[in-house]
Order: structure tokens, then C-alpha cells, then sequence
């Protein structure tokens, strides 16, 4: 559904309570607006496209907490029913086809938001081809993207020459397959640039993957590319960023990088992100992007309080099994009113007080974000997992949350608890290549 922004500013500008034309009573240009509509009921969300018009997408809310609220409180009600809802938001009829390529895809998470933005400007998503060596991370994208072509041999095998060389036979054959592509995505393997690898850290020959986003860019030119990385990527050994970067500009991109904070995108989590934004139609800003859409901070209850009634069971909603010594840790937390463990509390390794862990072994505050969600987020020994209220630690579905994955998203094909929280934990926060796919998209 589109309106001009001069038909919105004249219809529903008349009154500050309103707030639905793209500029809000302080005169502030805003990218994205929201609207109640009382006889739905819903809350409708407007984006400005550059053709002058809005495109418009609602979501169901209860009204009563609605009515009068801010621009900040209406997409808080429509961002929470976001990730409580259980069936995919509809796409509208119509609209132009996003034929999107995403490498290195894990469980789909940076896909699922490039969806929704696809589906914030009036478009539809078409998923190409999703490639990633984690078969189990590739049965959900699959599961959430039927359609998608899904790929899970190592990419080296398949864009296997260099940066500048004649495409090699079997680049060829998936030239011929991909045909055109719009967005191209990708999270290239982190963790040989990880401050939590002591051991192959800025060496790893797995960061060599990083260029091979420029290699597909360079045999199929797509419009637009979103490259996400651990901030620490910027210290790599090889200097990968600058290579690709290098290397895009010479392709006819124009490029923008910079490290980007989850939770100034309204992202329950501290989680700081590195992304090149690259495309052939126009000039990326990344920190235009994030202010267009910034979102006050949220926090850990905001996320997951709904879920404390929810029953144990399953590995989704089944937290971490403790040992018996995390266990009396978890109780002397409660007990004691704490949210970090004392070092006497500790492993022997943490009881000196020399080490920089002060999360680890502590527990989730409610009334602030949570810190970075990893892999090891059923454990109180790999970080800040601690339920707020309850003796446990989080379950996979709290983490997802607190990743900004709705519940709508299908995790139902793994059958193992380690292997959800590693998928999960290794998420891209859809939020993130949300705000970034429409203001390329829009």
C-alpha cells in the first residue's frame, strides 16, 4: 500500500498525536513512521521511498496501549508483535522481485532481514541461493525460504578463482545459474578475527573467505551488497576489508564500511558489527542508515518476559543442563541479589581477580540489553547467560530473541540443543540488514 508524502503530511499531519506523514511535529524528516489504524486493529509502518511515495505494512496490536502513543512507542508495539508473532507477516500483491544471493547463509537470519525489508518497501524476496558448509544451519534456511537453492559445499570449491582471473569452469556453471541478482549477502567466517581466539587470531587462513564475496560480485554484478563481519575484521593480518573494498571500487561500486552496534537499532543486545555496504545504483551511508532508524535501547524483559511462563520443553524453550558447581553458582547469585559472580565463586583460573571475563558466570540484568549473544549461550561459563528471575540459564528461544529472531522463524528441523545455540548464536541480527536493505531497496 503506497501514499504520497504530501497526500500523508496533509491528511494525517493535521494533529502531533498522529505523527503518519514523514515529518513529525518537530519539522524532522523521518524515514520510517507509524500510524495507528483503530478499526483493524493494527499499527502501520511507513517507509519513504524515493519516489515520493510510502509504502505501507501493518501489524495486529492490542489498541489500548497504542492510542496517543509516540512515534518511539508505536514501533516498540509493532517491533514486539514482530517477534512474538508465530505466522509470517503477509506480503502484498505486486511489487517488484529482489533476486537476492546469500553466502556463508547460516540458519537464514541475515536473509530474513533483507525479507522484511524487501517487504517494508513494497517488494518480494526471491532467495537464489544460500551457501554455507553447517547442513544443519542450511535445513532452516531452507525450511523458512522453500524456494531457495541451497548449497552446502565449501564455497573455495565453487568460487575458486582469484580476484581478477577468468571466471574457472565451475564459476561458470553457477554464473549460468544464478542469473540476475539484486542483493548480494554474506557473513564471512569470523572467528580468525574473534578477540576470543588467542590462537590463530588475525591468521586465520578461514578470513581468506572474506574476498570471495568479491569474487561472486566481480562474475554476476549485483546491484547491492551488505558484507558483515566482527569489528575486529579491521585488524586482520591480510588486511581483507580493504582488499575487497579495494578491489569493489574497481568493479564501478561505491562503497562505505563502518562498525555498527546492534543496539542502536533497537536490537535487545550489545553486539558490535562490521558491514561494507557496496552497490552500483547509489551511495551507501551506513551511519545514514542506522540514524534513519534508531531505536531507543531495549531491554533483556522487553525481549524474553513473555516467555518466563513458558514450559521448559523441547530444545527450543530447554535451557542449558548446569554441573553440579554451576549449579551452586546460579543459587549464589539469587541468593545473594548478584549479577556477577565474585571471584572466590570462580574457576581457579578467575579467583586472582586478573582477567578481563567480569560477564562470564553472571546473570542477565531485566532492565538493561544483554550483552553479545555467541555460540555458547547454554553455558554460564561462556558468558552473560544467567536467566533475569529464574534459576537457569536462557533457553535457545530467549536467545533468539534477544538476536531479534521472531517466532515465526522455523528452527524446528534441528534435533540438537548445541547445534540451535551455535546457529543462533553465529546469527546475524535481522534488524540490521533490515535497516540497511531499505535504504538500499527503498
Amino acid at each position: 500500500m503506497r501514499d504520497s508524502v504530501a497526500q500523508g503530511a496533509q491528511k494525517y499531519g493535521a494533529r502531533c498525536g498522529e505523527m503518519t506523514s514523514q515529518i513529525d511535529c518537530a519539522g524532522t524528516w523521518r524515514l520510517e513512521t507509524y500510524r495507528l489504524n483503530v478499526a483493524t486493529p493494527s499499527i502501520e509502518r511507513g517507509v519513504a521511498l524515493r519516489d515520493g511515495t510510502v509504502a505501507r505494512t501493518a501489524i495486529r496490536v492490542d489498541t489500548k496501549d497504542a492510542v496517543d502513543a509516540s512515534q518511539d512507542v508505536l514501533a516498540e508495539h509493532f517491533d514486539r508483535q514482530y517477534l512474538r508473532a508465530i505466522k509470517w507477516p503477509r506480503v502484498g500483491s505486486g511489487g517488484r522481485r529482489v533476486r537476492v544471493v546469500d553466502l556463508f547463509a547460516g540458519c537464514g537470519a541475515m536473509s530474513l532481514g533483507i525479507w522484511e525489508a524487501c517487504r517494508a518497501v513494497g517488494a518480494h524476496m526471491v532467495p537464489v541461493m544460500a551457501l554455507d558448509f553447517n547442513q544443519a544451519a542450511l535445513d532452516v534456511y531452507k525450511a523458512n525460504f522453500p524456494s531457495v537453492w541451497a548449497v552446502s559445499n565449501p564455497i573455495e570449491m565453487i568460487l575458486d578463482g582469484k580476484l581478477g582471473s577468468r571466471a574457472s569452469g565451475s564459476e561458470c556453471d553457477l554464473v549460468a545459474r544464478l542469473g540476475r541478482i539484486d542483493v548480494l549477502i554474506g557473513g564471512p567466517p569470523c572467528q580468525g578475527h574473534s578477540n576470543l581466539n588467542n590462537h590463530t587470531r588475525r591468521r586465520d587462513p578461514k578470513n581468506r573467505l572474506y574476498d570471495r564475496m568479491a569474487r561472486l560480485a566481480e562474475l554476476v554484478g549485483p546491484a547491492h551488497i551488505i558484507i558483515e563481519n566482527v569489528s575486529a575484521v579491521l585488524h586482520d593480518k591480510g588486511m581483507v576489508v580493504d582488499r575487497t573494498i579495494s578491489h569493489l571500487r574497481s568493479l564501478g561500486y561505491s562503497t562505505d564500511d563502518s562498525v555498527v552496534d546492534a543496539i542502536t537499532l533497537g536490537v535487545p543486545q550489545r553486539r558490535r558489527r562490521h558491514f561494507v555496504v557496496a552497490s552500483r545504483e547509489r551511495h551507501p551511508g551506513i551511519r545514514t542508515a542506522v540514524s534513519a532508524f534508531a531505536r531507543p535501547e531495549r531491554t533483556v524483559s522487553w525481549a524474553i518476559g513473555d516467555l518466563s511462563s513458558v514450559p521448559l520443553d523441547g530444545i527450543f524453550n530447554k535451557p542449558g543442563t548446569p554441573s553440579p558447581i554451576n549449579r551452586e553458582r546460579i543459587a549464589y547469585l539469587f541468593l545473594n541479589r548478584l549479577f556477577e559472580l565474585p571471584d572466590e565463586m570462580r574457576p581457579d583460573c578467575h579467583r586472582s581477580g586478573e582477567h578481563s571475563y567480569k560477564s562470564v558466570y553472571g546473570r542477565l540484568r531485566p532492565d538493561s540489553p544483554a550483552q553479545t549473544i555467541t555460540s555458547g549461550l547454554l553455558s554460564m561459563g561462556q558468558g552473560r547467560y544467567v536467566h533475569p528471575t529464574q534459576r537457569r540459564t536462557i533457553s535457545p528461544h530467549e536467545a533468539a530473541r534477544l538476536q531479534f529472531i521472531p517466532d515465526f522463524f522455523d528452527f524446528t528441523s534441528v534435533s540438537k540443543r548445541t547445534a540451535l545455540a551455535e546457529m543462533i548464536g553465529n546469527a546475524v541480527p535481522p534488524r540490521l540488514a533490515y535497516a540497511l536493505g531499505v535504504e538500499l531497496l527503498r
